[in-house]
């Protein structure tokens, strides 16, 4: 018997449409250097005032705190950013900016997410920009002076604006950055092993889709979350005695 995928094989035609992928792989690749992985998310805080011992409770965190700051913060800030690349609309991109700002409970929050922001935001402008012509390139350079805190989200919806990455794709690709960045902190300061994480990352992935969906649901006033265990475990990080992440 011949055991065949459900998905039917892409046509030449097809995979000329995903001209775009490889953009994305890169840009959104490990060896990206932005800086992630000297971030664990809020874990390292969570972990030391012991709010996560096992792979059971790290599970809860993922589908608790880290879902529900993507969905509702994270997420809908890259595509309103992706929405007003699109439409040239830099006054919006700075409102957003000035939002994803003020979102953030915790300073270690906003310090994380600007720093992050603002390496990416120096590798786009440095790597990216023999794809735009002219006209985009001088909209790309006043827009930087424009922005003074540059958030991750913010850099991520208007890299995928300007680089003509569908929305959607650049979400799946964002979320996946922000599992992986907590999965990595976990092996290094709880005892769990890559196959428990990788399971705990597959978990996640699949509720991809529904993050995203309720994503795009919200207006820029429903921005936000109230993450009171997080909140505290990030203030508490920033002034701990020893810490192997910067957040």
């Amino acid at each position: 018997m011949t055991i065949r995928s459900k998905t039917p094989p892409l046509s030449e035609d097809s995979l000329a449409s995903f001209d775009w992928l490889s953009t994305l792989l890169h840009t959104t690749d490990s060896a990206y250097p932005i800086g992630g992985f000297a971030h664990s998310g809020g874990l390292e805080g969570m972990v030391a005032l012991d709010h996560i011992r096992t792979a059971e409770d790290l599970q809860h965190f993922l589908h608790h705190e880290v879902a529900a700051t993507l969905a509702s913060v994270e997420l809908p800030l890259l595509y309103h950013g992706w929405l007003a690349t699109t439409a040239e609309d830099d006054g919006l991109l700075q409102l957003l900016d000035q939002t994803s700002e003020a979102v953030r409970f915790a300073a270690e929050q906003r310090q994380a997410s600007r720093r992050l922001g603002t390496q990416r935001w120096s590798l786009f402008t440095r790597l990216q920009t023999s794809r735009l012509d002219p006209e985009a390139l001088q909209w790309l350079d006043s827009l930087g002076a424009a922005l003074p805190h540059k958030h991750l989200c913010i850099v991520a919806g208007i890299e995928a604006g300007m680089l003509n990455l569908p929305a959607t794709a650049a979400m799946i690709a964002f979320s996946h950055q922000t599992v992986m960045m907590v999965a990595q902190a976990a092996m290094k300061i709880m005892r769990i092993g890559q196959s428990s994480v990788q399971s705990l990352v597959t978990e996640m992935a699949m509720r991809y889709p529904e993050l995203i969906a309720h994503a795009k649901t919200l207006d820029l006033e429903d921005v936000g979350t109230c993450l009171p265990r997080l909140d505290i475990a990030t203030a508490w990080h920033e002034t701990a005695n020893a810490r192997m992440f910067l957040s």
